[in-house]
């Protein structure tokens, strides 16, 4: 059975009568919006209130799409021209056929792979057009992405022609800081669904009135996904915790940043971030301190993942070992504060 959407905001509302409109269509869909808003939750929804429910659903995260794999299953390109190489770069289409393929993470698909998938959307019937022996695949194509693939577009990260034909339609989701009066009903919902594991005990008496308050007034930098760590921890230990920093600040578990001790010390030893510092002080002192914040830990996070990639010279999978982060998050990093290998820089 498919999770629900929760929330009353405006937000939220749009949202359902987006994908109560758009679900029959058969139309491709580009989902967007931040890391943990529950993208995931609206490709669902989407399958499961279109014409295509109870066929294949089938998602790939395009953040671990090793080349191997996309050669493999995904590519519409015949390289080798044997018959064996058709039945396995039909494979996946031909299974997923009447379904729906959903593309997680799509920012993240390389340049190359990004040309071999093109000429599978370029027509309405969906027919891989490359192979020797053309194949008809009636699939709906769903997307997902937490990075802007406009502004990606522009500076050339991104296929124009791959983006035109993935956003038919696109829902974007708002972050949980911009509808924080979704924050009850979500706390109302994952209470009860966790509480099985207590027997049905009433685990609001956790939360008094005046921290759900204050949770609402949280900015939640990992959206739903973080709120649900919190309270997973609230309900598992029964932590009565009053203090709201207290109840965040083991809550992060949802979104993980490079190490905070880590960080600090590139902010305390780095001369290139003393020098930063020093040039826009004027600047900084002049933001909201969560903005200030931000640009201050952007700049010490990019100073120490680049130095983490030099080490390896630019082996990434050696990098995110180092730092200790997941290799999906070093991708997204790498992109997000834009960090290029020396020898780019200025170009």
């Amino acid at each position: 059975m498919v999770s629900p959407i929760i929330g009353k905001s405006q937000a939220i509302r749009n949202i359902k009568t987006l994908i109560s409109r758009v679900a029959p269509t058969g139309e491709n869909i580009l989902i967007c919006g931040e890391t943990g808003v529950g993208k995931d939750l609206v490709a669902q929804s989407l399958y499961h209130q279109s014409i295509r429910v109870g066929k294949p659903f089938v998602k790939v995260d395009c953040a671990g799409l090793t080349e191997s794999l996309f050669e493999t299953e995904i590519s519409c390109l015949d390289q080798t021209g044997t018959k064996d190489a058709l039945k396995k770069k039909s494979g996946l289409f031909e299974r997923i056929s009447g379904g729906i393929l959903y593309l997680d993470n799509i920012d993240l698909l390389s340049s190359a792979h990004q040309s071999e998938i093109l000429p599978f959307l370029q027509n309405d019937e969906h027919a891989i057009l490359d192979l020797k022996t053309p194949i008809q695949a009636d699939i709906c194509v769903f997307s997902s992405t937490k990075q802007n693939l406009e502004k990606m577009v522009k500076e050339g990260k991104f296929s124009a022609s791959l983006y035109f034909r993935l956003s038919t339609v696109r829902i974007d989701i708002a972050p949980l800081r911009d509808r924080p009066e979704d924050i009850p009903f979500l706390i109302d919902y994952y209470f009860k669904k966790y509480a099985s594991a207590y027997n049905g005990h009433n685990m609001m008496a956790l939360l008094d009135s005046g921290t759900i308050d204050e949770l609402c007034s949280y900015h939640w930098p990992g959206n739903i996904r973080e709120l649900q760590n919190l309270l997973k921890r609230i309900i598992f230990t029964e932590d009565t915790a009053k203090n709201i920093s207290d109840l965040i600040g083991t809550s992060k578990v949802g979104y993980k940043n490079v190490d905070d001790e880590k960080t600090k010390e590139v902010m305390s030893h780095s001369n290139s971030f003393s020098d930063y510092f020093s040039v826009h002080a004027s600047e900084l002192t002049s933001l909201p301190l969560k903005k200030a914040r931000k640009k201050i830990v952007d700049m010490a996070e990019k100073e120490l993942i680049s130095k983490a990639l030099e080490k390896t010279r630019w082996n990434r999978s050696k990098a995110n070992r180092i730092l200790d982060i997941s290799y999906k998050t070093l991708l997204s990093k790498i992109r997000e504060l834009n960090i290029q290998p020396a020898e780019q820089r200025g170009n």
